[in-house]
């Protein structure tokens, strides 16, 4: 179902329609997230808050927040922070692994870390299933709540 929602997505954008594109995003949003493509689901929430704020669509900003809160999706884009030396030496973590720690902790995906630092979605893979071991954590979750505790946002 997201899927037949990005195709209206770019139906409105060929229109040049920035309301209905912002609300067909939202849309998409919604079934990614039942669909459970959370990284998709963020993306298109983003994207429709951005453009409803630009257009000043209070109704439209009312139900994009309703969505937020329901799928518990930021509307603000994570920016991932870099681990101190001193932290990373601490954990035993390779700087390659305190860089994949970052982005585990801004909620990416192992293809989107892939992606990022130009490596395969199985290498990253790896540096999570690493840093996993290392942190003596077994999900993801953990991994970014240790992030989180050393200042990593």
């Amino acid at each position: 179902m997201p899927t037949a929602w990005a195709a209206a997505v770019l139906r409105w954008e060929r229109l040049g329609d920035p309301f209905w594109t912002a609300t067909a995003r939202l849309r998409e949003a919604e079934a990614a997230a039942a669909a459970g493509a959370t990284a998709r689901a963020a993306d298109a929430l983003r994207h429709a808050h951005r453009v409803a704020v630009a257009l000043e669509a209070a109704t439209l900003l009312v139900e994009i927040e309703q969505v937020s809160r329901r799928t518990r999706l930021g509307l603000d884009a994570p920016t991932p922070k870099a681990l101190a030396a001193a932290t990373i030496d601490q954990l035993g973590l390779t700087p390659r692994e305190a860089e994949v720690l970052t982005l585990v902790a801004a909620g990416q995906t192992n293809r989107q870390i892939g992606e990022r630092l130009y490596v395969s979605e199985k290498t990253a893979s790896v540096h999570v299933s690493n840093i996993l071991r290392k942190l003596g954590v077994s999900t993801r979750v953990d991994a970014a709540a240790v992030a989180q505790r050393l200042g990593v946002p």
